[in-house]
């Protein structure tokens, strides 16, 4: 491609060095990578700054490199901008030939909820054709699936991600967009027709520090990328969460920008989507929809108050989208579950009812236990823990919600990493405590509330399940879809539903030799 091609995609940049080639074989952001001809990306990361590598990528044979600070001892020609992520998003989304601007492309941020939306979201569009799907879970369009390595690609992967679904018929596509994707840059250069916003509460304070510095960069998907698709030639629309104290703050901002503004919720009167006449149960739930442009049944197999928000989400998102009723309705009602997102597991006739949830923070822990004790009959049981080498602080709370809404609890590993299992139990634990959850040794005469601890998760979902009645619920929460657990850097293979299933069974075995 020529390189006049791609700098047109910038809005200002600078030549130094040696003269610029004419043409630009390939780009990375990876100097393992390059091969000669190519353009290579220093960007600022966490761990490492790619500037240190320019020599090696005129070694290389590098056609031309985009930096923030040149290096004026190298024959190559660097390309000089004042923010490189944001460059290297925008190079990478011309080198592949905008494909965002060439298809529906809808954008998901918020804390909680993004992944169940954004399964919703592709069952609506789908009404219209095929969708793809960027995410948490996996990647899939067409013929193709594939577990994600991250929530949101890295620019190079994202836009050639986009640019394979047109080339496969693809023209729409829903994607979760990180907070750490956002601060990145990573979705920079990208044509929204849609972003939606779902919640905000604590999560990744590891990497942004504090609750408002996390706020701000979700709330880059609609102060920066929905007014630059705008000037890529969309007419956007703002998706919003009335029921979250920060849905008013988005909301008017989007309005001050003179974007279209959708709003849902299912406490907020105020909001332009509507969930009423609510009637949930451990087999799914449904509710009216009233908008300005009429109401229609809304009926879904998903679990909880908080599941119709999202389908609420995802409803608002295909009306602003100009999809019909009738559409919107056929859609919701077609996903028939999202993979861990209060998964429900199978077990024989006599069986508690056990789910798989991702939750992995004090809110969503909140949000699961809180819609699963409406909904009990018997007691209410808890199976978590809390993730190793991520923010700290939350432990606690996560303890405290357990403590305040379950039964009897399991405190357990999740994925410690690269801290030691028993230390992050020891942080939970006070928080469980403190909300009145007394210690156990084991749950068998435990009383209520009350928790057991166990460091082997499997051995943990075993005694839960155990315990539990047939009028009871289990709640596995943390890992939701994940098949692995990493312990000391390593990961092997572990996944919530099956560890359950494998439990049900041996319950069922016990229970039948009883009986024998």
């Amino acid at each position: 491609m020529r390189l006049e091609q791609l700098l047109r995609a910038l809005e200002t940049h600078e030549l130094a060095g040696a003269p610029a080639p004419t043409e630009i074989a390939g780009l990375t952001n990876d100097s393992r990578r390059l091969a000669p001809g190519w353009l290579f990306a220093a960007l600022k990361g966490q761990a490492a700054d790619g500037h240190a590598y320019l020599a090696k990528a005129a070694a290389a044979g590098a056609a031309a490199a985009l930096v923030e600070r040149p290096d004026p001892g190298l024959d190559l020609c660097q390309i000089v901008v004042p923010d490189s992520r944001r460059a290297w998003a925008l190079i990478c989304a011309a080198y592949f030939g905008q494909p965002s601007r060439r298809m529906t492309l809808v954008g998901i941020t918020g804390t909680n909820g993004k992944t169940t939306t954004s399964y919703l979201a592709e069952a609506v569009l789908a009404q219209r054709g095929p969708v793809g799907v960027i995410g948490t879970v996996e990647v899939r369009y067409g013929h193709q699936r594939r577990p994600a390595h991250m929530t949101t690609p890295e620019p190079y992967e994202l836009q050639g991600l986009l640019s394979a679904m047109l080339e496969a018929g693809v023209e729409q596509a829903v994607m979760e967009v990180s907070s750490h994707a956002l601060d990145q840059r990573r979705a920079d250069g990208l044509a929204l027709d849609a972003a939606l916003f779902t919640n905000l509460s604590r999560d990744h304070l590891d990497y942004h520090g504090d609750l408002d510095t996390y706020f701000a960069a979700k709330r880059r998907l609609f102060s920066e990328l929905l007014p630059q698709s705008r000037g890529m030639g969309k007419d956007p629309k703002a998706v919003v969460c009335l029921d979250d104290a920060k849905g008013a703050e988005l909301v008017e901002l989007c309005r001050s920008l003179d974007i279209e503004t959708w709003t849902y919720g299912l406490e907020n009167p105020a909001a332009m989507v509507r969930g009423l006449d609510v009637n949930l149960g451990l087999d799914g739930g449904l509710c009216r929809v009233v908008w300005p442009g009429g109401e229609f049944l809304a009926v879904t197999p998903l679990v909880g108050r908080y599941n119709l928000q999202n389908l609420l989400a995802a409803a608002a998102l295909g009306l602003s989208l100009g999809l019909k009723e009738a559409e919107v309705a056929a859609g919701l009602a077609s996903l028939e579950g999202v993979p861990g997102r209060l998964q429900r597991v199978p077990g024989p006739a006599g069986s508690p009812a056990v789910f798989v949830d991702y939750a992995h923070t004090d809110d969503a822990l909140s949000q699961a236990l809180g819609t699963l004790r409406l909904l009990t009959r018997g007691r209410l049981f808890c199976v978590f823990g809390a993730g190793g080498d991520r923010d700290q602080g939350k432990r606690p709370l996560m303890g405290a919600a357990v403590g305040r809404l379950a039964d009897l609890a399991v405190l357990t590993s999740d994925n410690p990493r690269s801290e030691d299992p028993l230390a992050i139990m020891a942080m939970i634990a006070p928080g469980l405590e403190q909300a009145g959850s007394r210690p156990a040794a084991d749950l068998g005469g435990a009383q209520v509330p009350g928790f057991a601890q166990e460091p082997d998760r499997a051995r943990a979902i075993e005694k839960a399940i155990a315990a539990a009645g047939p009028g009871d619920v289990v709640l596995i929460a943390g890992k939701g879809h994940e098949d692995y657990q990493e312990i000391a850097g390593h990961k092997r293979h572990f996944d919530d539903r099956e560890q359950a299933a494998a439990a049900l069974a041996q319950r069922a075995a016990r229970q039948g030799a009883r009986h024998a």
